[in-house]
């Protein structure tokens, strides 16, 4: 059935038209009901809800009608949008009044209360164990022992006695045993338990891995082992996140990389409750150095881990009925076609915590789409713009508790107790592509965004600008990312292993096509994540009426770099290969990136199925 909702409504003649009332605020909302539309005749069509399946029969007079009502708003409001829309109602409130009523009874108008009540109705899942709270780390021992001190402190405080496992990816032998001598110590003042996984380490499990399963002896040492990999001078933070999903297989897990520190802060500007929105405008203030960023907001006094724990594989209702309400104001003007994401069922797969200190991403677009508080202090005098810019000392984060499909950083807990995919271990932007692939294999899947920050402090300042200004150069995993997410709702197997193995194929099929498709679709999605950029900063600078002349400049100049770029006909490089590379050399990588992620996504469930089956085990022979 397809959507088809251009049709005129005309209703019989009704009494004189009287002045609309106005709006009560504490008047219930209603929205609308997504659904397919399929004809039956000239007049009348069939209404399928897509929520629950339930059909209903109706003039296609009453689907303009009802296509009028997607937002939530009240029913004054409908009725005089209705009348003031469609040609021919004019001073027909009272008929208009009768037909939302109609369908208020008939289930297709939902109420603001009733929406909320329905997203409460799951009971709380049985929550499996947690494994441990696991650190990657990376040749950059003074960042690990602050974290390690911050950790001390925290079971000092709340005496969690959780255990640590550092994952230690480090290149050089002098950085490796600094870091491993730090965490004894760490177990020596805490008494905690803690594993060390280093290059050795990590080698005799891929090596026990491909024992067990044959088959994925390759795919083993290339999902966890520097030098197996064909790219194996990029970053490698993803093989940090698949030794953490095999040592954690069949619990949950916390995640936790090297620079960032403990305790959780709230800031100033946090509210109560689960901000349905799903585009809330992202929340920042700006310190003048790490210091005073690290120390912003209020300290929080439960245990951070159970903070998120609490929320981390429960259902979406469950954790909506006790810790994140949502209030009913908040769902005012909102689409409810748009908040498909907000279903009881839907299970919390992973957190995720907002973050105060150095950025987390590697550039500042995000610095040009702010609500506008954060906006008029970003820009407050041009001497704090430029140091804003590089976005090093900065709390960032959403106002509310928010539901996502596809989360962009380190999440802080996992649900690891059915199959989570691997990730891509080389390259920037594996977090955001893995969390893609999560939602990809469970649909039901979500990651929910808590506003409380993390320290996150770099080891060096990092000049963001630079590339800020420039044209955007998608890395490879954001590339993947995106395709994975097209691939969302196409595919019906309930199986996660499966799933990987429909996605598999998928990429499989891109590697397979010819030259000059590879090198089209590539084009084609360099223009599009660049018209993306062009069209959100039109919009900003649209209703930036008060912005000063460098913002402005510099929200110009982004514009041009993006607009010039997607108008030459360069080849169509992803940001991690070379530079000098030819269109062919694309189309080449693109085919290399796909079949070495293809053999991976179908090797993985095997590999994790063992894992699980051992257990602790696999952790304690380790």
């Amino acid at each position: 059935m397809q959507t088809t909702l251009n049709y005129q409504v005309n209703f019989p003649p009704q009494a004189p038209a009287r002045p609309a009332s106005l709006s009560d605020p504490n008047a219930p909302l209603f929205a609308s009901e997504d659904g397919l539309v399929a004809s039956l005749s000239s007049q009348e069509c069939i209404f399928q809800v897509k929520r629950n399946g339930d059909t209903h029969v109706m003039t296609f007079q009453v689907l303009q009608a009802l296509d009028q009502c997607r937002e939530f708003r009240s029913l004054d409001e409908h009725a005089a949008r209705i009348e003031s829309t469609i040609s021919g109602l004019a001073g027909k409130r009272e008929g208009i009044q009768r037909v939302l009523e109609n369908l208020i009874q008939r289930g297709l108008l939902v109420s603001d209360s009733q929406f909320v009540e329905r997203l409460l109705q799951a009971p709380a899942r049985a929550q499996p164990g947690v494994r441990g709270i696991f650190i990657r780390a990376c040749d950059r021992p003074e960042q690990l022992a602050r974290l390690l001190a911050s950790l001390a402190d925290y079971e000092r405080r709340h005496r969690a006695g959780r255990r640590y496992t550092v994952l230690d990816d480090s290149s050089l032998p002098a950085h490796a045993n600094d870091q491993r001598d730090a965490l004894r110590e760490f177990a020596r003042t805490t008494g905690c338990k803690v594993h060390y996984i280093g290059r050795a380490e990590a080698g005799k499990l891929a090596e026990r891995l491909g024992k067990a399963v044959p088959v994925a002896k390759t795919s083993a040492q290339r999902l966890l082992l520097r030098d197996a990999h064909p790219q194996s001078q990029r970053f490698g933070g993803g093989r940090g996140w698949n030794l953490a999903v095999l040592l954690s297989a069949g619990a949950r897990l916390a995640l936790l990389d090297d620079d960032l520190v403990l305790p959780l802060r709230r800031p100033d500007y946090v509210r109560a409750g689960l901000d349905p929105n799903p585009n809330t405008q992202a929340t920042a203030r700006f310190l003048p150095n790490m210091e005073q960023a690290l120390a912003a907001g209020a300290d929080i006094e439960a245990d951070p881990f159970d903070l998120h724990l609490r929320a981390c594989g429960n259902t979406l209702g469950s954790v909506l009925a006790s810790d994140y309400p949502i209030e009913r104001r908040d769902l005012r003007g909102i689409n409810m076609g748009r908040l498909d994401l907000l279903s009881a069922t839907a299970r919390i797969a992973s957190t995720q915590a907002a973050s105060r200190g150095s950025s987390r991403s590697g550039f500042g677009l995000w610095l040009y789409q702010l609500d506008g508080e954060s906006r008029a202090e970003f820009w407050r005098d041009r001497e704090s713009y430029l140091r804003n810019c590089e976005a090093q000392f900065v709390v960032q984060g959403m106002a509310q508790a928010q539901v996502v499909a596809t989360a962009g950083f380190t999440p802080l807990t996992v649900d690891n107790a059915q199959l989570l995919p691997c990730s891509n271990p080389v390259g920037r932007g594996q977090d955001s592509m893995t969390s893609a692939m999560t939602r990809f294999c469970h649909p039901d899947a979500v990651a929910l965004l808590m506003p409380e920050t993390i320290g996150h402090a770099q080891e060096s300042d990092r000049k963001r600008s630079d590339r800020t200004l420039a044209a955007h150069i998608p890395h490879v995993n954001y590339f993947q990312r995106d395709f994975v997410q097209r691939q969302f709702g196409l595919f019906h197997a309930a199986d996660p292993a499966a799933r990987l193995q429909l996605l598999a194929a998928t990429l499989r099929d891109l590697a397979g096509a010819s030259e000059p498709n590879r090198i089209a679709h590539l084009r084609e999605y360099l223009s599009y994540a660049r018209a993306d950029i062009i069209d959100r900063l039109q919009h900003q600078m649209e209703a930036a009426n008060d912005a000063p002349v460098y913002w402005l400049a510099d929200a110009r100049e982004i514009v041009q770099a993006n607009a010039k770029a997607l108008l030459a006909n360069a080849p169509p490089r992803l940001g991690d290969w070379p530079a000098d590379i030819d269109a062919p050399g694309c189309a080449r990588a693109l085919s290399e990136e796909c079949e070495t992620m293809a053999q991976l996504c179908e090797d993985w469930p095997a590999l994790w199925t063992h894992a699980a089956e051992q257990g602790e085990k696999l952790l304690a022979q380790t």
